[in-house]
């Protein structure tokens, strides 16, 4: 089973967000304003559980202003510390006994992150995430890794296309021939939005057990949930669809997942796979 595949079944982030509302009004005859921005309900993702995965498989608590103070993901495999600078993150530092490592988000001067620096315990910058953009939407995201000699050789590009209602259409993979590994393309397409709450589309770019997690900023992949998923390679390789149905809370937001997998193409063409995911909040 291919490495994306792997991901469909260890899903997808976090999302936080607040609705503010302010309207002038006459005392005698206006109806009363909104409740103050402090008073709205913020979306507060607790856990997303996936049966037969290390449980929970992301776990996130938060500062007294809603921000994001830790990241846990598949049980201790890692967990983040989440550092600001005002209201950006400025730094995720990865707190497990075999790994400290540290990313380091870097801006541009209209506020846009461009890049992601991984620096380890002996303060080395091994790797970069860079980020390329079309007005406020994310074009591609491309991963790096240093070479013995101090350069940098690209590992892995994910071009994205979107809705016209600003939800991710596709992702499109690349994958250069390295270590042995050969060259490799794919895509996945995402289709038949609902009009919910998205609190998981930071998932869908983690590279899950081979790389680290971290936090989207200043930009959002997915504000609504797909109903469909379909992913393609090369012909003869592993392809798929996935048919979602989910629960909802009252607040709009999923409380459960389910996917109806249905091989394409492949060694297990024709066959299909049942997955589940669950959401629980503050």
């Amino acid at each position: 089973m291919s490495l994306q595949l792997g991901r469909v079944f260890r899903i997808m982030v976090l999302v936080m967000f607040l609705v503010s509302c302010k309207k002038e009004y006459s005392v005698k005859t206006n109806p009363p304003p909104p409740p103050p921005a402090e008073q709205v309900k913020k979306v507060l993702l607790k856990d997303i559980t996936v049966p037969r995965l290390p449980s929970p498989y992301y776990h996130f608590e938060y500062n007294s202003d809603s921000t994001v103070s830790k990241v846990d993901f598949a049980s201790g495999f890692s967990m983040y510390n989440v550092i600001y600078d005002g209201n950006k993150i400025s730094e995720m530092r990865n707190n497990i006994i075999v790994n400290h490592d540290t990313l380091r988000y870097l801006y541009d001067p209209t506020g846009k992150l461009f890049m992601i620096k991984f620096i380890n315990d002996e303060n080395i910058n091994y790797r970069h995430v860079a980020f390329t953009y079309e007005a406020a939407q994310v074009k591609e995201i491309e991963w790096d890794h240093r070479l013995d000699d101090g350069s940098f050789l690209i590992d892995r590009t994910l071009t994205f296309s979107y809705h016209p209602d600003g939800n991710l259409k596709t992702i499109t993979e690349h994958r250069p021939a390295i270590s042995g590994s050969p060259e490799s393309t794919t895509t996945r397409q995402f289709e038949q939005y609902d009009d919910k709450i998205n609190v998981d589309d930071f998932g869908v770019i983690h590279d899950t057990y081979h790389d680290h997690l971290f936090l989207l900023q200043g930009f959002r992949l997915q504000k609504n949930n797909p109903g469909k998923e379909s992913f393609s390679a090369a012909p003869g390789q592993t392809a798929y669809t996935i048919d979602y149905t989910y629960t909802y809370n009252n607040d709009s937001t999923p409380s459960s997942k389910m996917g109806d997998l249905l091989f394409t193409d492949g060694a297990d063409k024709g066959k299909r796979f049942q997955s589940s995911e669950f959401y629980s909040y503050y």
